[in-house]
């Protein structure tokens, strides 16, 4: 028989990966897949046949043979031996096996998830249309019917079934609490019922509406362990898979805390349907930044299952299309990273290891200041001088090529990671020109997309660096970062020779101020820095004014990230501020971000001094309010990011104080979350009473009002306290005082 549809989702079973098509007709369809999955090993040909043997005489592969590959490094081929594993479920003890052999041995595409792997092997991807050929339930062919590579594809229609629970996930069964499902307009509400009644209620749901997709909140951290355990104890399946051999998950709470650039991330386990997709919008950081719309896309792109992509990193999806590309080339993935940084001496380190060119603001108020940003910068490096692990100090090109540090690049073969970027540069650019083109809905849609690979070419430049890629190297790194150094200096010295003075400039972005310029005069500066450096460099905006504020701690010392302004458009950016800083109460953001929209509407320094008094009746009235306890408790909590463990805090910090107090009550947050405090008395003798955790906050509970007090004026301060322009009078309120 033959069928066509949409890869909805694919999973390994025992010795066979599972696929799930949701078929042009809506239907669904199960189809089974003996895929041979194979390891590889290079080393001397005794030492593999040795290996090979014991392998398939403990029956851990069903057979083994030799084949030619391409060795990443040197680009040779070498001969290998092919492993051919003979059960997933042994793989574990396979890997094990071979660890002990990996001082002679070394072994290759060992560690790649299978499904990702099966998806690799048969050129198909998720929710990419394919057509198949299958005998029952046997599959006898797949192939793909569109590229994942289409500037406009479309997906399957599928039924959403929301499942969420009212009130803190962290406070499970406090009285009042419900489980709410919604699906197809309608809902349901399964409040104060008891345990067995609302298992089965969940079945009929789940059987009748048969959803494709289940959107949860919480789910994977709460919702679906406490559904588990509940259905384990009254011995009642719960039917959230398709799959019709039963599988057992195991109950895990805890998931996993990484430092990650300057940040603690924590991702909560994993709770993947099987033949239907389960996303957690709370643990999904795809689904928070670009909606169901970029998950499609990384999921097509990178060949990751739809499921774990929604619970990986923009890292992780980048690390899978390196793979993808490597396998489609028949290179070797390297089990381990193999190649280690070369010895440098501390001159060299100080010559090549600094990162991205800064030039310090120039502290104050400016006017018809614009600003130029390069596109994409580092990626486009990349794929321009072709950067990639392999080909920085190859042996076939001795040239020096790389600005300040000498270091040669292959000029003969091009890299794995500039093939990878070069593309999706080429699709983000046509999804921004297209977003010029439609309104409304499908501009929203382009919007999503081109967001969810700008953070693929994010995460490219430091995974390049990153000390376990398997296809990045340091020197690779370091050469990204001289010529974008050599690029901006270049873009610098191009605005000077035109008259244009340079008020400020980061990494990949200028400010510039000249008398009586125009946009068409800046648009042939951009053209013609972009012609000079080979990198797209666009006008970002004009400000009608811009300031760039002082340190905090040393009022004369400028930050490079650190300012606001007012855009001819009318918008004001902000960088700095407290009205983005996450750790800022809703009360404060709100005060500062009002004060930020009436300036905005200001069109020179004049207005902005004029209008002032303004914006200082603004603070007054939160200031007010404040002192007649016209505010919700909600709208002052402080939202801070746990870093350790309570018993690892030293000193009694708010966010230990509250993290104690949940403590005390069975409730643990992992590093990585978020908690929740308000202020009660910031100089209580009683350090326990000094702040109060969110979730225990209870109608006694007053606020500490100077403390915020403090908060506003000093948020008030940064964007009214201007350079050259103090703030004076602001605390003429009686309550400021």
């Amino acid at each position: 028989m033959e069928a066509e549809g949409w890869l909805l989702d694919i999973y390994p079973l025992r010795d066979r990966m599972i696929l799930w098509i949701r078929t042009l007709k809506g239907g669904s369809l199960r189809l089974e897949d003996p895929f041979v999955f194979s390891i590889h090993a290079s080393g001397k040909r005794k030492a593999l046949q040795r290996l090979g043997q014991r392998a398939l005489a403990r029956g851990f592969v069903t057979g083994y043979s030799w084949e030619t590959k391409r060795e990443f490094w040197s680009g040779q081929e070498i001969e290998v031996l092919a492993l051919r594993v003979s059960d997933y479920d042994r793989l574990p003890r396979l890997r094990s096996l071979l660890f002990s052999w990996e001082d002679s041995i070394s072994f290759f595409n060992c560690d790649i998830p299978l499904s990702q792997y099966y998806l690799y092997s048969r050129g198909i991807f998720p929710l990419g249309r394919c057509g198949v050929e299958f005998e029952g339930e046997q599959l006898q062919r797949i192939h793909p019917l569109e590229s994942p590579w289409e500037p406009e594809y479309a997906l399957p229609d599928l039924a959403i079934l929301e499942l969420s629970c009212d009130g803190s996930p962290l406070l499970p069964g406090r009285r009042g609490s419900s489980l709410l499902l919604r699906c197809d307009g309608r809902s349901w509400v399964l409040d104060s019922v008891p345990p067995t009644e609302m298992l089965q209620q969940i079945n009929r749901i789940l059987r009748h509406q048969d959803p494709d997709l289940v959107l949860t909140d919480h789910g994977d951290s709460f919702l679906l362990p406490s559904l588990l355990r509940l259905s384990r104890r009254w011995r009642i399946p719960l039917s959230f898979d398709r799959e019709p051999v039963p599988i057992r998950r195991a109950l895990v709470t805890e998931g996993r805390s990484y430092f990650t650039y300057g940040k603690i991330i924590y991702n909560g386990p994993d709770y993947p349907f099987f033949g239907r997709l389960h996303v957690d919008r709370h643990n999904s950081f795809f689904y928070q930044a670009t909606g169901w719309e970029g998950i499609a896309e990384i999921s097509r792109l990178s060949k990751i299952p739809v499921q774990r992509l929604a619970r990986r990193s923009a890292g992780t999806a980048i690390s899978s299309m390196q793979l993808d590309r490597a396998f489609q080339e028949g290179i070797l993935i390297p089990w381990h990273k193999g190649e280690p940084e070369r010895f440098k001496t501390a001159w060299d380190l100080l010559v090549t290891d600094k990162g991205g060119l800064i030039f310090q603001p120039a502290l104050g108020l400016h006017e018809g200041v614009a600003e130029i940003d390069f596109s994409s910068m580092y990626p486009t490096i990349m794929v321009q001088h072709n950067i990639s692990g392999e080909t920085l100090l190859c042996s076939c090109c001795p040239e020096p090529q790389v600005p300040e540090s000498g270091y040669n690049i292959c000029q003969r073969r091009e890299g794995l990671v500039p093939k990878v970027l070069a593309p999706l540069l080429a699709r983000r650019r046509a999804f921004k020109e297209r977003m010029k083109q439609v309104e409304g809905a499908e501009k929203e849609l382009y919007c999503r997309r081109q967001t969810a690979l700008k953070w693929l070419l994010v995460v490219c430049f430091g995974y390049l660096g990153y000390r376990n890629s398997r296809f990045g190297r340091i020197e690779a790194h370091e050469a990204v970062t001289a010529y974008g150094r050599e690029k901006l200096l270049l873009a610098k010295e191009i605005s000077e020779a035109r008259g244009f003075r340079v008020l400020h400039a980061l990494t990949d972005a200028l400010w510039i101020v000249k008398p009586g310029m125009c946009r068409s005069e800046l648009l042939e500066l951009c053209a013609e820095i972009q012609k000079a450096t080979g990198v797209p460099i666009e006008l970002e905006g004009i400000y009608n004014w811009i300031a760039f504020l002082p340190s905090k701690v040393k009022g004369d010392l400028p930050v490079a990230t650190r300012y606001f302004g007012a855009l001819e458009e009318g918008e004001i950016k902000v960088r700095g501020l407290a009205c983005r800083r996450s750790d800022t109460p809703p009360l404060i953001q709100e005060a500062q971000q009002r004060i930020l929209q009436l300036l905005s509407t200001c069109k020179d320094s004049q207005e902005y001094r004029q209008r002032n008094q303004e914006a200082r009746e603004i603070l007054e009235d939160y200031l007010l309010r404040l002192h007649q306890g016209e505010v919700r408790k909600e709208d002052l909590l402080i939202t801070k990011t746990v870093r350790q463990r309570p018993s690892e805090y030293k000193v009694a910090t708010p966010t230990a104080l509250a993290l104690r107090q949940l403590e005390e009550v069975g409730i643990e947050l992992h590093p990585g979350e978020k908690i929740q405090y308000l202020i009660k008395d910031g100089r209580a003798k009683v350090k326990e009473e000094r702040v109060r955790a969110s979730l225990l906050l209870g109608p006694d509970d007053l606020y500490d009002e100077g403390k915020y007090r403090e908060l506003l004026l000093e948020a008030a301060e940064e964007v009214l306290e201007a350079p050259q322009y103090p703030l004076s009078g602001a605390c003429s309120h009686p309550l400021s005082k």
